[in-house]
């Protein structure tokens, strides 16, 4: 088994999407499918994850028919450290293959070899290998982060961002409803107040279950970690 860098090159895919990330406005990553680049959108939003490297290595090895053949995984995902680290529980890169569910029931024969030549490079790496499809990617989470990206650049006033992070931080785990009828009168500006909710919890100041779908019962609370000036 060879190992060797290549550097991906996007053009057109038939039958697909292709092209760049631009991962925290620190990098442009290169994506080859919507599913691709769904998964990226998964990684930006996690903040255990440090860096994404695509197609970060091309494995050389010889087929069950003594071919030379060579398989590329999609991505290679670095972790933070963490607290956990003092325990020796580091975890560990992970090298991501992303294929739609119906490629590998169809064609898993085909792609068995690959996979497992991933597995033993990820091992001999002090790596882990993984396969995503649709149903790792496209989740209740994933709807909730792109619906929540909505709200990224739209600006509220700070004495406003205040009373909501104060009323939550004395209150605890409360319904987004709840926090609308304290803090406002007219529907107006319960409108205007939920968007800022929204725009709080994709900033991680609020945070919830991203699992569920957002709604007015949402349950929120707030990020114990925030500077606590911004709670004055």
């Amino acid at each position: 088994m060879k190992i060797s860098m290549k550097k991906r090159k996007i053009g057109y895919t038939y039958g697909s999407v292709s092209g760049h990330y631009a991962f925290r406005k620190q990098k442009s990553i290169a994506f080859e499918s919507t599913l691709e680049r769904d998964l990226l959108t998964l990684l930006e939003y996690n903040d255990s994850v440090s860096d994404v490297i695509e197609q970060p290595v091309t494995i050389e090895y010889t087929n069950h028919n003594g071919r030379a053949v060579t398989y590329t995984p999609d991505f290679l995902v670095y972790f933070k450290e963490s607290d956990a680290d003092l325990l020796k529980l580091k975890r560990k890169p992970l090298l991501i293959e992303v294929k739609p569910k119906e490629k590998l029931q169809n064609h898993f024969n085909e792609l068995r070899a690959k996979f497992q030549i991933a597995t033993r490079y990820a091992q001999a790496n002090d790596m882990i290998f993984k396969i995503y499809d649709e149903s790792r990617i496209r989740t209740q989470y994933l709807k909730n982060i792109l619906f929540l990206k909505r709200y990224k650049r739209i600006k509220y006033p700070k004495e406003e961002e205040n009373k909501i992070l104060s009323y939550s931080n004395a209150i605890g785990n409360i319904a987004v409803e709840y926090i609308l009828e304290y803090l406002c009168i007219s529907k107006e500006q319960k409108g205007i107040m939920l968007g800022h909710i929204w725009r709080l919890i994709s900033d991680k100041k609020l945070l919830c279950n991203l699992d569920k779908e957002l709604n007015l019962q949402t349950e929120v609370w707030i990020n114990e970690y925030i500077e606590m000036e911004e709670l004055q």
